[in-house]
């Protein structure tokens, strides 16, 4: 029982669901933190990660284990030199790409980085590299650049391993020019001040996280790398977590590098088009706005393109709704998309199956349903409200973008193709 409030702590701090790493090894890690702390009753040793933020820091120590080495995985590094070669270098000569690496280990990820930007010719005044992690013995391993033979699993590069790394003894020390383009920070994806000073990023590595958090944790760390990285952006995930994306990050065509690039938020200029036709008689009002709808809408299933996009269908695209009905619906709306934000996903799914258990003619509500059922993993639902919402209204332009994103995640292509050819259409 007392392990249980201890993993809620685990939970509260960094997002942790338990169940990833098992019982045992987090009642390993415990005993072994009370064992360094002098404790052999676990309800103080609870009292005391209570009290102290070193304690609980070292717990976290404990848990976190790293687990990276040198150019991991290969093909996001190939695909990042080849974007920045082919399609970022071109238009910024002078300018300096902006990349953060999160969580960073012990380093190996975000100089990999760096090694593959010099190779892709970028000088090294030409790229900023920010690496934050929440372990400060991974930092401090990091920021040292000293490395065993370990941390070259997998890498037969021997040629770029020498041009790179001087050996001394046993260990391999990185070369100055390359652990020089690294900023490394401690930091918590978690705290709700995280980088809100840093200007917003081109890349964005953040690999093999996420699989390790509880749903909420994983929706406020999307929710918070979405906003720090730019229009066009490129964002870097593990294969385990492409699932968890909004579908505001459309994939890219490179095998095995398990990219995506954040679509550009044309909603913000649909807002305003609303407010304007506000002041503007009923019937031109709503003419106007179902003429211009389907083709100025882009698709994002983060928490902030919820928010708007319920606010800004306040008018029904189906003549025959009264304006009673479409007043309820969009409150209800607004209510399941104010709980998702809360992070209570199961109510808002609730209160959207209710609706639409007394309205099964909204497809603007399946649209909403949807959503809510991809960011909680359940693509199977997802999918069937999706097609639910197309078939209310066959022109559905956000809906068929989520069918087509939802089909490719699942390697899909074919169809998906079908259905972007009939978004072009549109």
């Amino acid at each position: 029982m007392i392990q249980l409030a201890i993993e809620n702590l685990l939970r509260q701090r960094i997002g942790l669901d338990p169940d990833t790493l098992g019982f045992a090894t987090i009642k390993r890690a415990i005993s072994q933190c009370m064992a360094d702390c002098g404790l052999t009753d676990i309800t103080d040793y609870l009292t005391r990660l209570q009290t102290s933020t070193q304690e609980l820091e070292q717990l976290i120590e404990m848990i976190v284990v790293p687990e990276t080495w040198f150019f991991r995985d290969r093909e996001p590094f190939v695909f990042l030199s080849r974007h920045i070669m082919s399609e970022w270098l071109p238009s910024h000569r002078d300018g300096v790409l902006r990349v953060l690496s999160v969580p960073c280990s012990t380093g190996e990820e975000p100089y990999s980085i760096a090694i593959a930007l010099t190779e892709a010719g970028l000088a090294t005044k030409n790229f900023s590299i920010d690496a934050v992690d929440i372990s400060k013995k991974s930092l401090t391993k990091a920021r040292l650049a000293v490395y065993s033979r370990n941390s070259f699993r997998g890498n037969n590069d021997e040629e770029r391993q020498k041009r790179y790394f001087t050996e001394v003894g046993e260990q391999y020390q990185l070369c100055d020019s390359i652990k020089n383009t690294v900023n490394f920070m401690h930091g918590n994806l978690l705290d709700p001040s995280f980088l809100i000073d840093k200007v917003p990023y081109d890349v964005i590595f953040c690999r093999n996280a996420l699989i390790y958090f509880d749903n909420s944790a994983q929706a406020k760390t999307i929710q918070v790398l979405e906003c720090l990285l730019v229009d066009n952006g490129l964002f870097f995930v593990g294969h385990s977590e492409t699932q968890l994306l909004t579908p505001r990050f459309v994939t890219v065509r490179h095998p095995l590098a398990f990219a995506y690039q954040k679509q550009e938020d044309k909603n913000r200029e649909l807002k305003q088009d609303v407010k304007l036709r506000n002041r503007k008689e009923p019937i031109e009002r709503k003419r106007d706005f179902q003429k211009k709808l389907n083709p100025k809408l882009d698709v994002s299933t983060s928490k902030e393109f919820l928010r708007k996009s319920t606010e800004a269908k306040t008018i029904p695209l189906n003549k025959e709704k009264s304006k009673n009905s479409t007043t309820i619906a969009t409150s209800t709306l607004k209510n399941a998309q104010s709980l998702a934000e809360r992070g209570q996903l199961h109510e808002a799914i609730n209160l959207c199956e209710s609706y639409l258990n007394e309205d099964p003619t909204n497809a603007d509500a399946y649209l909403l349903l949807g959503q809510l059922c991809r960011i909680q993993g359940n693509e199977e639902h997802a999918e069937e409200c999706f097609q639910k919402a197309i078939y209310l209204e066959p022109n559905h332009y956000e809906a068929l973008i989520h069918l087509a994103l939802l089909k490719e995640h699942r390697g899909d292509i074919a169809n998906a193709a079908v259905i972007r050819q009939r978004i072009k259409r549109l």
